[in-house]
């Protein structure tokens, strides 16, 4: 037990210090007159973590939440009966609600799928429900109060189906975020994350949280944080709308319990009841667009994903003459040397100088055929974009190698200005290779036409200010069409492209944070410039 105490102690105690702090929370929800919270957050908390935990660790979280349970609902004056009654029936709703979850979707769990995010909200549903009948049995056998069986069963389902798709959702879509790293945002995307809270916020307290001027509430209000809400929802996907909504429920019912907002003019259980299900209204369809948005725009990532890596591969294979060329050479070397070591043996066995030269060559061919075979796998390999810091010098170099066999099969002659102390960028050598190699090829192929002492290509790097630019010129054809049709998928002016080269290439550079742009050349040609953020110096 010794030895597995750090294993479980921390999260033992975070799941009684939450339940704890739910609680009274739950309390300070409750409005006056109104026996059930409007929204009880330990149940929520518990379905929270049994989702996120393997099975096997269920039995310990519940019980560590015993204790905690105890302290908060003994100092409120209740009989401890109904207090183990009530932990009976929470602890029952959260098994409930994960069970379901777990018999549809795999661990880990993640809001990150409609599938996904239907089973969750079914549990939600569910489980509450479920676990209510239960509760309202044990306080009517208990004798505790005099409310109606049925009674006891609404307003406990509504109080804990608030709290699900309050506190579940962001409980799940923070763990997944945490557990994968906080990413790296940028200085704008903080700005505006903190621009989208303190908006929705204000927004919440003027419309929920100020008493209203008369006894009329014009319904227009209602929609007053919808803007907020969909930019959280837009902008910040699942994560985004699960942090949104807990801003406009605690702020409504803060108001309600204050006596401020729209839901003050009839009865405590009439206005727990609109505002409760005002909330669950709400919340429902916003978390399900949240998740089919970035489920969509997941697919779409996967899909270019998969259609850049079938691009490279069909670039490599217009290679393929060239690249044959190019491991023919140091493949003969290979094996002349070795014919030749084997028949010096035979000859001049006391000789070692002449046969360290000999093995010296062997290695070096070896080498030189090597790097083409690394960078032929670097190009074919389908893996997660990797970002680094690259040097755009060495990535035109690593390109050319690869491409010359190819670029000397047509004849082209290549120029290579590249700028001393060229400040580094920040990408995926890979997909930058891409880019680099699609420009070389097109312009390569554009000289087909040009008689062979004027197929010339020349690659030109430079930085300006906080940019890094890649220029790669030929003095073929040209193009007559306007510069950004050729960036349009589909679009080719090749009789056997399928237009997609240029596209892949100009979101690759997009997604760099980066443009690329053409233009034709007054001697004929056609010039492509690829600008690049530079990496400040460390």
């Amino acid at each position: 037990m010794l030895a597995g105490g750090p294993r479980w102690v921390a999260p033992a105690l975070a799941v009684a210090a939450g339940y704890y702090l739910a609680a009274r929370l739950g309390f300070v929800f409750t409005l006056q007159l109104q026996p059930v919270s409007t929204l009880w957050l330990p149940n929520a908390l518990l379905l929270a973590v049994l989702v996120l935990a393997r099975t096997r660790d269920w039995w310990w979280l519940l019980l560590a939440a015993l204790p905690a349970h105890l302290f908060a609902e003994l100092q409120s004056g209740v009989p401890s009966a109904m207090v183990l009654g009530w932990f009976v029936s929470n602890c029952s709703e959260a098994l409930i609600g994960a069970a379901l979850v777990r018999a549809f979707v795999a661990q880990p769990f993640r809001l990150d799928g409609f599938r996904n995010s239907g089973v969750l909200l079914f549990a939600a549903f569910g489980a509450p429900l479920a676990s209510s009948f239960l509760d309202a049995a044990l306080v009517r056998w208990i004798g505790w109060g005099e409310t109606p069986y049925w009674e006891l069963v609404g307003r406990r389902f509504f109080s804990n189906l608030l709290a699900q798709l309050t506190v579940v959702p962001l409980v799940v879509t923070w763990a997944a975020l945490l557990a994968g790293g906080l990413p790296r945002l940028r200085a704008a995307r903080c700005v505006e994350a903190a621009l989208l809270g303190a908006g929705l916020l204000l927004v919440c307290l003027l419309v929920f949280g100020v008493p209203p001027p008369s006894a009329h509430f014009a319904p227009a209000l209602f929609y007053a944080p919808l803007p907020f809400l969909l930019w959280a929802a837009v902008r910040f996907g699942p994560t985004g709308i699960a942090s949104a909504l807990p801003v406009m429920t605690v702020a409504t019912i803060w108001g309600a319990v204050h006596g401020a907002g729209p839901f003050t003019a009839g009865t405590a259980l009439e206005n727990t009841l609109e505002m409760q299900l005002f909330l669950a209204a709400a919340a429902v369809p916003l978390i399900l667009f949240a998740v089919a948005l970035d489920e969509r725009l997941r697919l779409e990532r996967e899909s270019r994903a998969q259609l850049t890596h079938l691009s490279r591969v069909a670039t490599l294979g217009e290679l393929s003459g060239g690249i044959a060329h190019e491991l023919n050479q140091p493949l003969t070397a290979i094996l002349s040397n070795a014919q030749a070591a084997r028949h010096f043996l035979a000859n001049k066995p006391g000789d070692s100088e002449m046969l360290r030269e000999i093995l010296d060559d062997i290695i070096l061919a070896d080498e030189r055929a090597g790097h083409v075979i690394e960078r032929l796998r670097a190009m074919f390999k389908r893996a997660e974009t990797r970002h680094e810091s690259l040097d755009m010098n060495a990535l035109v170099r690593e390109v050319t190698a690869l491409a010359h066999g190819e670029l000397t099969t047509r004849g082209v002659q290549v120029t290579l200005r590249l700028a001393e102390r060229l400040p580094r960028v920040n990408g995926d050598r890979v997909q930058l290779q891409q880019v680099l190699l699609n420009l070389i090829m097109n312009g390569a192929q554009a000289m087909v036409a040009c008689a062979p002492d004027e197929r010339f290509l020349t690659i030109t790097t430079l930085a300006t200010g906080h940019k890094v630019h890649v220029n790669v010129t030929d003095r073929g054809h040209g193009f007559s069409v306007a510069p950004q049709k050729l960036f349009e998928a589909f679009y080719t002016t090749k009789q056997d492209g399928l237009g997609l080269g240029l596209s892949i290439s100009h979101s690759i550079v997009t997604a760099h944070r980066g443009r690329l742009w053409a233009a034709t050349r007054r001697g004929g040609g056609a010039a492509f410039l690829v600008t690049l953020p530079a990496l400040a110096p460390a």
